[in-house]
């Protein structure tokens, strides 16, 4: 039975119409081989990823959405050359399309206070469109949970522990548990 604040949770429809075929197409793969399956170009696409995470969301697959999350982790964090932070574009739908308190959105942005370019954040973020909830979460990150320390790279959360932006079953004790406080899609 599904809960939650999407429309198919009311309505016991999932309709699939307006999502990405290929999207479904990698959690048809998942569902099978329990294996995302992404190529090398795939694993650069920030967006597509996203998307995945957002789908396993909306049909709520916690299993999906944590594969998903872990293909993002290894797409933006060391050992890849540099750690990579989001485009504006894929900070907007991540933002549009989950919840306060999301896994999603807190990987964002412990991504941006831990690695993020802080020479002239703050001039892109009060000139572009940044989602305000993306800007308020971050400068509370910053202000009330972060001071840094002196070797930064030894104390990033989403360094050694994926599971810390898990999806979670109620009464599981790893990841971070969702209920019914998202957001209305």
């Amino acid at each position: 039975m599904m809960t939650g604040a999407w429309v198919e949770a009311q309505t016991g429809i999932i309709n699939l119409s307006s999502d990405d075929p290929m999207v479904f197409e990698i959690f048809q793969n998942w569902l099978y081989y329990r294996d995302l399956g992404l190529n090398d170009d795939q694993m650069e696409d920030t967006s597509l990823i996203l998307s995945l995470w957002i789908f396993g969301d909306k049909i709520q697959v916690p299993d999906f959405q944590n594969a998903a999350l872990d293909a993002l982790r290894s797409a933006v964090v060391p050992p890849v050359k540099h750690t990579r932070v989001f485009r504006l574009q894929d900070i907007q739908t991540a933002f549009e399309h989950t919840g306060e308190g999301s896994p999603l959105r807190k990987f964002i942005v412990d991504l941006y206070v831990w690695d993020g370019p802080l020479n002239g954040l703050m001039a892109k973020l009060l000139g572009e469109d940044y989602p305000q909830a993306f800007i308020i979460q971050l400068f509370d990150a910053y202000t009330t949970t972060f001071q840094r320390p002196k070797n930064i790279k030894d104390k990033r959360p989403y360094g050694a522990n994926a599971e810390l932006y898990h999806v979670r079953y109620p009464g599981s004790s790893v990841g971070q548990e969702v209920g019914n406080d998202i957001e209305e899609k």
